[in-house]
């Protein structure tokens, strides 16, 4: 993973982001971007445009130099802070380079993703308690529009590794394919990845036959105690999750991003949903098979 693009935005979370970035980055070494999109909007003087301010043309350019200004310093800031890091770990094969854009933040990261190609966006989401995960303006963009992985970070979560994963099933047709991919991206962790589902209306025979079709087809990645299969019984989705993710020490929990459908599941009142809106943990999106 040579190219990791980390979105920022200077609040208390983004310490929290860039230490994730790090971590993942120690492995293969690499670079981090670290991308900050600031207010660049020109305000108008005798403007008849109904969200612009009325304000003198000088009072306009020097606001925007300010803006500008500030957000640079706090990028330098952030940059100095995090080499200052790596260099009291003595890690040297991570090099932390970043890029400053006036603009949308959401229309801003897809285009600098497009530009940069990274092979992972990081980038943080809310957290437990607060409003809705995913569904705010710029995050639910970005994935929509995504072609490589993104990694979600909630506010409280905090970096453990990336040991024990969590794919949660519905038993859909793409299961086999998922899950040989998301074992293909995630060769140079080797984690355990845990395929659960959770049996909320009862019928526990039909959800052992699906599950034991998937157990055979990976028989070898079991043996191998890399893939762990599991039917929960509990009418309360999240619940069991919760549970499962506390009991067995759960890192990630993993989703697919198959781009015709994804955004309208996720956004709905579904599973997978309830589940980023509930838990605090941080959330892997990997693409799935274009074809």
């Amino acid at each position: 993973m040579k190219k990791i693009l980390v979105p920022v935005d200077f609040s208390e979370h983004t310490h929290t982001i860039c230490r994730f970035a790090m971590e993942i980055a120690k492995r293969s070494g690499g670079e981090i971007r670290l991308f900050h999109a600031y207010f660049d909007y020109v305000l108008v003087s005798n403007s008849s445009f109904p969200y612009s301010v009325d304000t003198g043309e000088m009072f306009n350019i020097e606001m925007m130099v300010n803006i500008r200004n500030e957000a640079k310093a706090d990028m330098d800031k952030l940059v100095a802070m995090l080499t200052n890091e790596l260099k009291q770990e003595k890690i040297s094969n991570i090099k932390v380079v970043h890029t400053l854009s006036g603009g949308m933040p959401e229309d801003e990261i897809i285009n600098v993703s497009e530009t940069y190609s990274p092979d992972l966006v990081i980038m943080g989401t809310r957290g437990k308690g607060e409003k809705e995960l995913l569904t705010g303006k710029i995050s639910a963009k970005v994935i929509k529009h995504a072609t490589c992985r993104v990694l979600t970070i909630p506010r409280n979560a905090e970096y453990h590794g990336l040991e024990n994963l969590l794919y949660a099933t519905d038993f859909n047709d793409e299961d086999t394919k998922d899950l040989a991919r998301l074992f293909e991206l995630l060769a140079t962790y080797n984690p355990v990845i845990h395929c659960v589902h959770v049996n909320v209306d009862g019928n526990r025979l039909a959800d052992e036959a699906k599950m034991n079709a998937l157990k055979e087809h990976f028989s070898g990645k079991m043996d191998a105690g890399q893939l762990v299969f599991k039917i929960i019984d509990n009418e309360d989705f999240v619940e069991a999750v919760n549970l499962y993710v506390i009991e067995n020490k759960i890192d990630v929990i993993s989703v697919v991003h198959h781009r015709k459908g994804f955004l309208k599941r996720l956004v709905n009142k579904d599973h997978t949903h309830e589940l980023l809106v509930h838990l605090d943990v941080p959330l892997y999106i990997f693409p799935g098979d274009a074809g």
